[in-house]
């Protein structure tokens, strides 16, 4: 395994979570911008830590979208609309984090709505190991009031520019078009997150940051909290 190679940077990731013990579930929060990579990645490090024999639990933010008459109801390119109304936040807690976290009862639901047929999620709620690891990616994920609700986080950056060029080829099926594409990313989803970037400031909170530019070597260093 050659060293920064991104075989090594995910298990470098994964031998620092498996060391965190807690009398509940580890979860492991993933922010970035969208098409930075960090549904991928977070597959990546869930397939790593269960090669170490470790439970992992995975869930994302895409399973707890608002439905659309929340979510554009203050217009379908508002930048204030998709921070404020895309994901429910308060589902993810209930359904997710609070059960897995101090206190919880290790019964949890990894989605509760699916964008994709625009339909609440009919599923039964799955028990937990208290030695499971969750890894929950997610835009937007660390939030000043969500600060406490991730046991560990990773900021998978990558830039805007590069973010785009993968977007056009991932979403451009689902947008059915180009120049709808463009719409959303430029108008709504990039300014959504550059504002919360700007205001939250990620990578303070988080633990570890992944610059995720070059898809092969990804670059890893610790957080910058001062």
């Amino acid at each position: 395994m050659t060293e920064n190679s991104r075989e090594w940077v995910l298990h470098e990731i994964a031998r620092r979570v498996v060391q965190l013990e807690f009398p509940h579930p580890v979860r492991v929060g993933v922010d970035g911008i969208s098409a930075s990579g960090k549904t991928v990645f977070a597959d990546e490090l869930a397939a790593v830590l269960r090669g170490m024999g470790r439970e992992v639990i995975r869930s994302g933010l895409d399973g707890f979208h608002n439905p659309p008459e929340i979510r554009h109801r203050q217009g379908s390119h508002s930048v204030s609309g998709y921070l404020e109304d895309s994901f429910d936040f308060e589902a993810v807690r209930r359904c997710v984090l609070d059960p897995l976290g101090p206190e919880g009862n290790l019964s949890y639901l990894c989605e509760a709505y699916d964008h994709k047929v625009e339909a609440p999620c009919e599923a039964s709620p799955l028990q937990a190991d208290p030695q499971a690891i969750l890894v929950f990616e997610g835009v937007t994920l660390f939030r000043d009031d969500w600060a406490d609700f991730f046991d560990f986080k990773i900021l998978v950056q990558a830039s805007f520019e590069v973010a785009l060029e993968r977007a056009k080829t991932r979403d451009l099926e689902h947008f059915g078009g180009m120049e709808t594409l463009l719409a959303k990313y430029n108008q709504r989803f990039f300014p959504g997150q550059r504002r919360y970037l700007e205001q939250c400031r990620p990578g303070t909170s988080a633990d570890l940051v992944v610059g995720n530019d070059d898809w092969e070597r990804p670059q890893l260093s610790d957080s910058c909290k001062s």
